[in-house]
C-alpha cells in the first residue's frame, strides 16, 4: 500500500459477516408473523457460515423452528455468541438490549425502527441509549432501523464483485437486482440509523475483502470523516474504486435526508471536493451506480484514455463518437496500416474507418470477418478501450455481432464495452451479452459517463499520494493574538498569514498624521491608504480605502479615513490608517479558508471580480491537501486560461500561486482550532517568476 497508508481496517467485521454461533430474540414459528420470514433469512446465511442458531422465544414447549434449537431467553444459549439478532418491538427492545448486551456478543442488529428518524426528540433519545448500553458492553451495534439485508445470499458468480453498502434499505434493491445482469455481488449492508456501525466502517473493512473489487454507495450523509478519509485513501492506495451516490445536492433532498435516517448530509460543495480529492466517484443516481460498479468489476486497469468506436451504422458510429469527444473522452485516428487492414478484411473502400469505424454491415454476415475487424481495431497501439454501440437489434445480425463482441471482450487484453441500445431485451443477441457478461450500457450517454469515470479514476489512482497529517502547530507569539472570537483587522490578518509564507505589500499601521506621512516616505508615492479594525470587514463598500495617494493628499486622506473609520467601527472596532505600499499589476484571484464542521478546514480557490461574484467559478479541497491537489484547484476553475496567457497577455506565475494555496492549507491544518474562516481577496498574480501577492486579508477565529 502507499506510503502513510494503515494496512488494516479499524474494526474487524469479520464475525458480522461470518459468525460462528448467532441467538435471534423474537423469532416465531408462526408463518404469518413478520419475524418467521425475517428467522428463515437467518437460518439460510447462517447454512452457508456453517454456523450454529438458536432461536430466543420464551413460549413454554417450544423446542425448534425450522430446525433451530429454542432457548426461552438469550441467557440460556451456550457458550460464546458473535451475532445477536433483535427482532422486538420498539417497547421491549432497551430491556432486550440489556439482557443481549450481558451476553457480550460481538455484534447486535436492531431491524426495529421508530427512533432517531422519526425527528421525535424521545425517539432519538432512546436510540442513544441504545448505542450507550452497546458501548458500556463493548458491543457493536448494527441499526437500529435497518433490515435483514445484510444477511442476503447472492448467487455465486465468476469474477470480480462488487459489496454494496446503503444507508437506505430499498435504495439498494436495484443495485443488487444487478446479479440478474450478471453482476457479481458479495455482500449488501443497509446501515441504517448508523447508531454504532456507520458506512464508513464496512466501506474500510471491504478494501481488505479480496473478493471485492469494487465498493457501491447510497449515502446521505458520513457521521465520522476522519474514518472515511481514512477507508478511501486505503481503498484508492488498493485501487479498489468506491462508486456512490450522495444525495443532499439541493437543500430539499438534505430535508428529506434528515428526516429519512436522522443524517445530515452536509455541505454539498465541500462533498464533492473531497470525493475528487481521494478519488471516490460520484455518480446520481441507481441505474449509474449499478452501471459504473459493475463497469470496474468486469474490466481490468484502464491501460489508457484512447476510445475506437466500433459500429454496423455510419449514423451509430458518428453519433457516439460525437457523444464521447462532448464527453472529454479523445478518439485518436486510427493508423494507416490499420485502417488498410480493416478495408482489405471487408469494410467497404467508401466508408470511413479512422474512427468511429463504420463496418457497413455486410462484413458481419461472412463468417469470422466481424471478429477480425474487432480485433484489428483493438491492436491499434492508439487503441485503449473499443466501444461497439449496438442501437437496435436486427435478427440476421445480433447474434453474430453479440458472439464475437463477447470472443473479442474474453481474450483480449484491452477493454471492451457494448452499448445495447434497443429496448428489446428478449433477443439472442441481448441474453449472449448478459451471459458473456460483458460490460454493458443502455444509452450511449450513460456509456459516455462509464467509461469517463472509468479512465479518470486509473488516471487518479496512478498518481494518488497520501498527504501525511502533521500535529497542529501556532507559530511563537500568535497565541494571544489567536485567543477569544471574531474577526481580526486587517494589519493583524496579514501578519498571522504571513507567518505561513503569504506575501503581502509592506505596510504600515498608522495613529497620527505624522506617522502617515514618514510611511509614505519610507514605502514610497503613490500608495494606498485604508481605514483598519476588527470592526471594518467591507472597507471598499463603506468608502474606506483611497489609492494612488501621493505627499500632498496623504495628511487629509489620514484626516478622512480616521474619521470615518471611527464612526464605523467604534472605540474597540478601530485600529488606525493603514498605509501600504501599491503591488505591481498582476491577474487577481481570491484565495479561502473555512473551518467545515464536518470536514474541518477547506481551501477555496477562484478567480476575482464576475468570476466568483456572477459565475461562482470556485474551485475547493479538504486539508489536508497535496501539491497536486492544489494545482487541480487552479486548473479546474473556467477561467483558468486567463492565468495561462489567453488574449495576447502574459503567462501568470501558476507555481507560485499553488505554492501560496499550499501554504494556506498548512495555516488551516496549523490553527484549524483557531480559525473559523480566512479570506485573501484579491491576491494578485504576477508574471510568470515574479510571484504572488495579497493585498487584502481577513481572518475570523473560531
Amino acid at each position: 500500500m502507499e506510503a502513510g497508508v494503515t494496512s488494516k481496517a479499524e474494526t474487524d467485521l469479520t464475525l458480522f459477516f461470518h459468525p460462528r454461533t448467532v441467538a435471534v430474540v423474537g423469532a416465531t414459528d408462526n408463518q404469518k408473523h413478520g419475524n418467521y420470514f425475517l428467522f428463515k433469512k437467518v437460518l439460510a446465511r447462517a447454512a452457508v457460515e456453517n454456523a450454529t442458531v438458536y432461536a430466543v422465544n420464551p413460549r413454554p414447549g417450544l423446542e425448534q423452528i425450522e430446525g433451530a434449537p429454542v432457548v426461552a431467553t438469550i441467557a440460556d444459549v451456550p457458550g460464546d455468541i458473535d451475532l445477536a439478532v433483535l427482532m422486538v418491538n420498539k417497547e421491549r427492545i432497551e430491556q432486550i438490549l440489556i439482557e443481549t448486551c450481558a451476553r457480550h456478543p460481538k455484534f447486535v442488529i436492531v431491524f426495529t425502527a421508530g427512533f432517531r428518524e422519526t425527528g421525535v426528540p424521545e425517539d432519538a433519545a432512546l436510540e442513544e441509549r441504545l448505542a450507550q448500553i452497546a458501548r458500556d458492553a463493548g458491543v457493536r451495534l448494527f441499526g437500529p432501523n435497518t433490515n435483514v439485508n445484510a444477511l442476503e445470499i447472492f448467487p455465486s458468480l465468476p469474477g470480480p464483485k462488487l459489496a454494496l453498502v446503503t444507508q437506505s434499505g430499498h435504495q439498494g434493491r436495484p443495485v443488487a437486482q444487478g446479479v440478474e445482469l450478471g453482476v457479481g455481488i458479495t455482500t449488501w449492508v443497509p446501515t441504517g440509523n448508523e447508531a454504532d456501525l456507520q458506512a464508513e466502517d464496512f466501506i474500510d473493512y471491504f478494501v481488505d475483502d479480496d473478493e471485492v473489487a469494487v465498493i457501491a454507495c447510497y449515502i446521505e450523509g458520513f457521521k465520522d470523516v476522519a474514518k472515511l478519509r481514512r477507508a478511501a485513501e486505503r481503498a484508492a492506495a488498493a485501487g479498489k474504486p468506491i462508486v456512490l451516490v450522495k444525495i443532499g445536492r439541493t437543500e430539499e433532498g438534505a430535508r428529506m435526508a434528515a428526516s429519512h435516517t436522522g443524517h445530515l448530509t452536509g455541505s454539498d460543495a465541500v462533498h464533492e471536493a473531497f470525493f475528487k480529492q481521494l478519488g471516490m466517484i460520484r455518480v446520481d443516481d441507481l441505474d449509474e451506480l449499478l452501471d459504473t460498479a459493475a463497469l470496474f468489476t468486469r474490466l481490468p486497469r484502464a491501460p489508457g484514455d484512447g476510445i475506437c468506436v466500433y459500429a454496423i451504422s455510419g449514423g451509430t458510429g458518428t453519433h457516439m463518437a460525437d457523444l464521447a469527444a462532448a464527453g472529454g473522452l479523445r478518439l485518436p485516428r486510427l493508423s494507416e496500416e490499420t485502417q488498410s487492414k480493416l478495408h482489405e478484411l471487408g469494410i467497404a473502400d467508401y466508408l470511413t474507418v479512422s474512427n468511429p469505424v463504420d463496418n457497413g454491415a455486410q462484413p458481419v454476415r461472412t463468417p469470422g470477418v466481424n471478429r477480425a475487424l474487432i480485433e484489428a481495431c483493438l491492436e491499434d497501439p492508439a487503441v485503449d478501450i473499443l466501444v461497439c454501440p449496438i442501437t437496435g437489434i436486427l435478427p440476421s445480425m445480433s447474434k453474430i455481432v453479440a458472439s464475437d463482441i463477447v470472443d473479442a471482450y474474453r481474450s483480449a487484453k484491452k477493454p471492451v464495452i457494448v452499448i445495447w441500445g434497443s429496448p428489446v431485451t428478449d433477443d439472442e443477441g441481448y441474453r449472449i451479452l448478459v451471459e458473456g457478461r460483458v460490460p454493458m450500457f443502455r444509452s450511449f450517454k450513460a456509456c459516455v459517463a462509464g467509461v469517463k469515470r472509468y479512465v479518470d479514476y486509473w488516471r487518479f489512482q496512478e498518481s494518488f499520494t497520501v498527504e501525511p497529517i502533521t500535529p497542529p502547530r501556532i507559530p511563537s507569539g500568535l497565541e494571544t493574538m489567536l485567543a477569544g472570537s471574531g474577526a481580526l483587522s486587517e494589519a493583524d490578518s496579514a501578519m498571522v498569514a504571513s507567518h505561513f509564507s503569504v506575501p503581502f505589500p509592506r505596510s504600515a499601521l498608522c495613529l497620527t498624521e505624522d506617522q502617515a506621512a514618514d510611511a509614505l516616505k519610507k514605502l514610497g508615492a503613490p500608495v494606498v491608504m485604508k481605514a483598519c479594525g476588527p470592526a471594518i470587514l467591507h472597507k471598499s463598500d463603506l468608502g474606506l480605502v483611497k489609492v494612488g495617494v501621493g505627499f500632498d493628499e496623504v495628511v487629509p486622506v489620514f484626516r478622512l479615513l480616521d474619521k470615518k473609520g471611527r464612526d464605523a467601527g467604534g472605540e474597540a472596532g478601530y485600529e488606525g490608517v493603514l498605509v501600504q505600499e501599491i503591488a505591481p499589476e498582476g491577474e487577481e484571484v481570491i484565495v479561502g479558508l473555512k473551518n467545515d464542521p464536518q470536514f474541518g478546514p477547506v481551501v477555496l480557490f477562484g478567480l476575482g471580480g464576475i468570476f466568483v461574484e456572477v459565475l461562482k467559478d470556485v474551485s475547493m479541497r479538504v486539508c489536508p491537501l497535496s501539491r497536486r491537489d492544489a494545482e487541480e484547484m487552479v486548473r479546474e476553475v473556467r477561467g483558468y486560461p486567463l492565468l495561462e496567457g489567453a488574449r495576447g497577455r502574459s503567462p501568470s506565475d501558476v507555481d507560485a500561486l499553488v505554492d501560496l494555496i499550499c501554504n494556506v492549507a498548512r495555516m488551516g491544518m496549523d490553527l484549524h482550532e483557531r480559525l473559523a474562516e480566512l479570506d485573501l481577496n484579491p491576491v494578485r498574480v504576477r508574471a510568470r517568476g515574479e510571484g504572488v501577492i495579497a493585498l487584502d486579508a481577513l481572518l475570523v477565529r473560531a
